[in-house]
């Protein structure tokens, strides 16, 4: 269940990344939802992601270590298997996550014996690399001091994208063309940024420490600690946020964008949102394992345990849907949809997703790319469908 609410929130933020970003949008309607998707979902969705993977690794060390068994060789291929899905993937959609995780899967290997206290020192560390790079970084060249868009210099950048970029004019292979500079992930990229490969290194790191102490084996004797997470992510995470949007609007504070603000207020700016975010996501994490414990909300939820159980499969297909829709080869509509028309297609497209996954696992063991992965991983073919 957690794991198909993270979904919902990859596939809005992966769709604002054409053109629904810009500040063109300046209409009340798109100014409300990108504010809510700024405060609810960006960053916070990919970190809740990251931070299933790396518990979902520790899930798979104990079974192995139950058995008696070794996990190197089944993981080596597995992360490989998962690699090769990325690059293909990113072909399609410069965005993809996948090599970055197989590539972290095996640092992950290397860290996986050290004493959780170290693990999450290191998760600290790893998230004060973003606001410290920045905040050295600008000393030599103040983000203030840049020239700030216009809303019609964006307005106009929009409407030359949409007559000169690759994705608006472009064939399938120019696409996959263009996008083939994303290959390999580089971790290392972007570490001025909050999305880099440290970031999600760190996400996995908590992830693997919650699923390596067992908490969520026994959830009704561990409510009360997990309500704490719960209280103080949600309290902790919104405050931030609200507190990141304040700057934002009398300060000239931004983090994706061009900024006014002086250092000590983007330093405080980037702390909120870098830390904000991991509390929100684990707040959302708690609050979906509280909720699930009651029979109505379990009912309730239940259509988003199908999404999170094709997990992989649901990802793909997302990309496969909205690059159709935005790519210059299918509809499109890319660099034309604001904040709001973006966000009801991220509705439409997610709703049709939880439906046909309700129909898939009524007939099949497995996604089609779960499927593909774990056949490819052991080197055989698994049984597809119910009954076989």
């Amino acid at each position: 269940m957690v794991r198909g609410f993270a979904l919902f929130g990859v596939l809005l933020v992966n769709m604002y990344g054409f053109g629904a970003d810009s500040i063109a949008w300046n209409s009340p309607t798109d100014r409300l939802a990108f504010a809510i998707t700024r405060v609810f979902f960006e960053s916070k969705s990919w970190t809740l992601f990251s931070i299933l993977v790396g518990f979902g690794f520790a899930l798979q060390l104990q079974r192995a270590h139950a058995r008696g068994v070794s996990i190197l060789p089944v993981t080596l291929r597995r992360l490989a298997v998962l690699f090769a899905l990325g690059a293909a993937h990113a072909l399609l959609f410069d965005g993809d996550i996948l090599m970055l995780y197989a590539e972290l899967g095996f640092a992950l290997l290397v860290v996986r014996h050290l004493a959780t206290r170290k693990l999450l020192l290191l998760v600290f560390g790893l998230i004060l690399v973003f606001p410290v790079e920045r905040l050295v970084s600008t000393r030599d060249q103040p983000a203030w001091s840049e020239e700030i868009q216009s809303i019609d210099e964006a307005r106009a950048e929009l409407e030359a994208d949409q007559r000169t970029h690759v994705y608006a004019t472009g064939s399938f292979a120019e696409v996959a063309t263009d996008n083939a500079s994303s290959i390999p992930a580089d971790p290392l990229e972007d570490i001025k940024l909050p999305e880099s490969g440290l970031a999600v290194f760190a996400m996995f790191l908590i992830g693997f420490s919650v699923g390596r102490a067992g908490v969520l084996r026994n959830i009704p004797g561990n409510t009360a600690a997990i309500a704490r997470v719960r209280a103080w992510g949600l309290g902790f995470g919104l405050a931030a946020m609200a507190t990141e949007r304040v700057l934002a609007a009398t300060t000239g504070y931004a983090i994706f964008r061009t900024q006014q603000a002086g250092p000590g207020v983007q330093f405080a700016g980037d702390l909120l949102f870098a830390f904000g975010c991991v509390a929100l996501a684990l707040g959302y994490a708690a609050t979906l394992v509280i909720a699930a414990q009651t029979p109505r909300w379990r009912v309730a939820l239940a259509p988003l345990a199908g999404v999170g159980r094709l997990a992989l499969t649901v990802y793909l297909t997302q990309t496969l849907i909205f690059t159709t829709l935005f790519y210059g080869y299918g509809f499109g509509q890319v660099f034309r949809l604001g904040p709001a028309s973006v966000t009801v297609w991220a509705v439409v497209i997610f709703a049709a997703q939880v439906v046909a996954c309700q129909w898939w696992l009524k007939r099949f063991r497995f996604g089609p790319a779960e499927w593909l992965w774990r056949s490819l991983t052991y080197l055989k073919w698994q049984p597809l469908r119910l009954g076989t």
